[in-house]
């Protein structure tokens, strides 16, 4: 195994104007550590996991959104995409990995009677490739009903996270010598009941985690 450093280097423009927003960014990875497959033993039938450098890896990302406020209903869209430049050697021959991932986040906060605040969150992320992995696509659907009381100190939410029970998705990772398919069955659709009290709170509309917080990270 490689004992070398990872170099990143990244460069991002953000843009602003008015209710929208643009951001477009460039990574450049030298000797990225991933993960992979060496042979074991004399035979080299067993395959060993493990830590390895790769030469490089070129991406750019790019995401722009928006948000408005229409009567009760306040809107927020985030469209983003990003694609790398990889290639790797694997028991097939040389394989590019550049598929690109798109990304499309709906948030929506409606003020209902008696200062209720409901949040519908959605994502939804295309197929793609990710350094020397191929993920498919997954969404979910994401819902929450919030009240504040005692000027903000005291709330209560009643949540319920991937109602669909679609955020599952399969992953293909590809190396020298095997290529692996997992998917991820785990039941994520979830139920939550909050009580919560805070000091010197502030009022926010979006009491929701967000859609596709973790997806966006990724990216």
């Amino acid at each position: 195994m490689s004992s070398n450093i990872f170099y990143p280097f990244s460069t991002i423009y953000p843009g602003a104007w008015r209710r929208f927003f643009a951001q477009l960014s460039y990574t450049y990875k030298k000797d990225p550590i991933i993960s992979t497959t060496v042979p074991y033993g004399e035979s080299g039938e067993v395959k060993l996991m493990t830590l390895d450098n790769f030469p490089e890896i070129h991406s750019i990302r790019a995401f722009i959104g928006a948000s408005f406020n229409i009567g009760i209903w306040e809107p927020r869209i985030n469209l983003g995409i990003t694609k790398q430049w990889f290639a790797i050697d694997t028991w097939q021959g040389r394989k590019h990995l550049n598929n690109p991932q798109g990304m499309v986040q709906w948030q929506n906060a409606i003020h209902l009677p008696y200062d209720i605040w409901l949040n519908v969150d959605m994502a939804w992320e295309s197929a793609g490739n990710d350094r020397n992995l191929y993920r498919k696509s997954c969404s979910y659907v994401n819902a929450k009903l919030y009240k504040a009381f005692f000027n903000n100190s005291f709330s209560i939410s009643v949540e319920a996270n991937d109602i669909f029970n679609k955020r599952n998705y399969g992953v293909t990772s590809f190396s020298r010598d095997i290529t692996r398919y997992v998917c991820v069955t785990d039941l994520s659709r979830s139920c939550y009941l909050t009580l919560q009290y805070t000091f010197n709170s502030s009022r926010d509309r979006y009491k929701g985690r967000g859609a596709g917080t973790n997806e966006k990270n990724r990216f």
